[in-house]
């Protein structure tokens, strides 16, 4: 039976809509009463106990070449409305609403319906006059004539153009193609623009293009004559303002911030992140929601994933934001006879064999005993200095208070012409011992050399900390892959390793660090969301 009999009862509902929207809710109906009558009876059959509704509407959506997204909303609205739910809906108007002047009662009033064939190659003398007798009657009302008399004018100077239009050349297979997409997407105006493009190739004329693209003789001339300058580049969607390009940068910098702290800063009983806590966060923070679809496109794109969210740098530090801003002023405010000095601890490592990357052939494997006796262990304090960037150490027992005294005299020693030197360093306990804090409040008040500061990083930021990465650097230079046999041997290695960096910088001039002097690459509000691990 004739599906279109079958379902009549329903259909008769939309029967009095005009056509652009009853074709549409006609199909629409029929494609979703075949899905439901018959399609899925028809798999759960062929299927048995391995048919599954979702992989079966998605079968269906591929065949009858649908979105999944979309076809889900017309069972929806389906299931809510019925047939008037399928009704495509445009302008303001809609059923919803109750206020679609298309489902008025029909007018009482008799309507003439007039149809006019235009000739081309004929004279239009006779179309205009038509038109002036439309325009001067007093029968037509003038909310009428208005629109009739611009569209009429239109078409008149559409079809005045006799000569069809033609392309400087002819296009390639590959633009046809691409032509064919723009004509079917749903971006109107590129639609527009591939369906003249197209027509032109065929040879058609003016009025047929102007009728088909519903666009002006002058708008079609211009569109030929930047296919022909710029071919298939003259159909592109226009770039974002800059305006709107900064918005989404700030907002993106805002949600990797709140990232790189926990959810108890923001009131949020948790201890990670979900999109709905960030989301919340971003409100109490920031004063405007935020949806979860842009939080998921924004972590994409910043390189963030769940699948890695165990190595992101988190501070609960209240003061982050206020401590890098001091850590970054003091380095790009330096002056003559000031230093800055990165300083940390490293180790003990343990003098034994130890394992790293090589090259090998593929089938050789490098062994490392998981248990070795110990041989000693070598540990040392350091400080970079961020202007020369020089590196100076010392080897102790232990990573105590005193190791840092002993490292804090050298480097007054050896900076004994300079006025001031700043210190900073992470939030580790022995950092603000009491012996520490006596012995540099003592030598300030000696005034004998340069004045010592602090400037603390936040906790939790090592890679503020330009020092880490001179480390890794030893490490995969001289520990990695060793097999020292005594304490010395490795302490050797480790200071001839700093020795050759710091020849190496005293021939060819850097500052410690990269993007944490350029202002341009470099930016507070980036700093503060973590972007920037390398330094």
């Amino acid at each position: 039976m004739d599906p279109r009999i079958r379902y009549c009862v329903e259909l008769e509902k939309v029967r009095d809509l005009p056509d652009f929207q009853r074709i549409r809710a006609e199909a629409r109906f029929l494609l979703v009463k075949e899905y439901l009558n018959v399609f899925l009876k028809h798999e759960a059959k062929r299927l048995g106990s391995e048919f599954r509704v979702n992989a079966a509407t998605n079968d269906y959506c591929t065949i009858k070449n649908i979105t999944l997204r979309t076809f889900y909303r017309w069972l929806r609205v389906y299931r809510d409305k019925g047939i008037e739910g399928l009704v495509p809906q445009y302008g303001n108007h809609s059923l919803k609403s109750g206020h679609n002047p298309q489902l008025k009662k029909k007018r009482t009033r008799y309507t003439l319906s007039v149809t006019i064939d235009i000739v081309t190659g004929k004279t239009l003398a006779p179309l205009v006059e038509v038109g002036k007798i439309i325009a001067t009657s007093a029968f037509i009302s003038k909310e009428a004539k208005a629109p009739f008399v611009h569209a009429f004018k239109r078409i008149c100077d559409l079809a005045s153009q006799r000569t069809p239009l033609k392309l400087q050349s002819s296009l390639l297979e590959d633009e046809r193609h691409r032509l064919k997409r723009y004509q079917a997407g749903n971006h109107k105006k590129h639609s527009a623009k591939a369906t003249a493009i197209l027509m032109m190739s065929e040879g058609k004329s003016m009025l047929e293009i102007g009728l088909a693209t519903n666009a002006a003789e002058r708008t079609i001339y211009r569109w030929l004559h930047e296919f022909n300058a710029k071919r298939l580049d003259f159909i592109q969607t226009k770039p974002f303002s800059q305006a709107r390009i900064d918005v989404r940068e700030l907002r993106t910098t805002r949600i990797v911030d709140i990232l790189h702290k926990m959810p108890s800063l923001y009131g949020i009983n948790r201890s990670s992140w979900t999109y709905g806590a960030i989301a919340q966060a971003y409100q109490k923070e920031y004063g405007c929601p935020i949806s979860k679809d842009i939080l998921l496109r924004i972590i994409k794109g910043t390189g963030y994933s769940w699948k890695h969210a165990r190595t992101v740098l988190t501070s609960p530090d209240p003061e982050y934001k206020a401590k890098v801003e001091r850590i970054l002023e003091t380095l790009r405010g330096l002056v003559a006879g000031e230093r800055f000095f990165f300083i940390d601890e490293v180790g003990p490592y343990k003098v034994k064999k130890y394992g790293g990357k090589y090259l090998g052939l593929e089938e050789q494997t490098r062994i490392i005993p998981a248990v070795q006796p110990s041989k000693g262990t070598v540990q040392f304090v350091a400080s970079l200095e961020a202007l020369s960037n020089q590196v100076t150490w010392l080897f102790t027992p232990s990573k105590g208070s005193e190791a840092l005294i002993a490292l804090l005299e050298e480097l007054v020693t050896k900076h004994s012409t300079c006025t001031r030197i700043f210190l900073t360093w992470d939030a580790i306990g022995v950092h603000s011992s009491r012996l520490l804090k006596g012995w540099i409040s003592q030598h300030n008040k000696m005034r004998v050399g340069p004045a010592i500061e602090v400037v603390p990083l936040p906790a939790n930021s090592q890679f503020l900390n330009v020092i880490e990465a001179v480390f890794c650097g030893m490490k995969r230079a001289v520990i990695c892959n060793s097999d020292y046999q005594s304490v010395k041997e490795m302490q050797d290695a480790i200071a001839q390793h700093f020795e050759e960096r710091n020849q190496y910088y005293r021939d060819n001039p850097k500052r410690a660090g990269d993007k944490i002097w350029d202002r341009e690459k470099f930016d507070l509000e980036k700093l503060v969301g973590g972007l920037f691990k390398k330094m």
